[in-house]
């Protein structure tokens, strides 16, 4: 298989999702999961699902699905940094919060409390 016609989804696990990784005689990684693994698999599984049927940009799709707190994780458990994708939804998300707050912050700015007019 080629690597363009390659299609690839990130599972992060938690040392509480597997007892055991061990190298498979096929190049491959045999992953002895938990019962907490056992259903983050099926969680993500029924996450991507939906998330195949939405939308034709596949891990944007799943990158959106995920909780802030996975979402931190995800970009905090690799080398190097995260990729930049996790990061552009990061970014996404804290712009969309910071829309939500804009009112707020105004009726604080005219209010003196806040922007240094006092």
């Amino acid at each position: 298989m080629s690597m363009e016609a390659m299609v690839t989804t990130t599972l992060h696990l938690e040392r509480g999702d597997y007892t055991e990784v061990t190298a498979a005689a096929d190049d491959g990684l045999l992953v002895e999961l938990t019962e907490a693994g056992d259903r983050r698999l099926l969680d993500q599984h029924v996450r991507r699902a939906a998330a195949l049927d939405e939308s034709a940009d596949q891990r944007a799709a799943w990158l959106r699905s995920l909780s802030t707190d996975e979402l931190v994780a995800l970009a905090s458990s690799r080398l190097g940094g995260p990729a930049p994708d996790v990061v552009a939804e990061g970014a996404r998300r804290m712009q969309e919060a910071a829309e939500r707050m804009r009112p707020a912050l105004e009726a604080l700015r005219s209010l003196g409390l806040v922007g240094g007019a006092r």
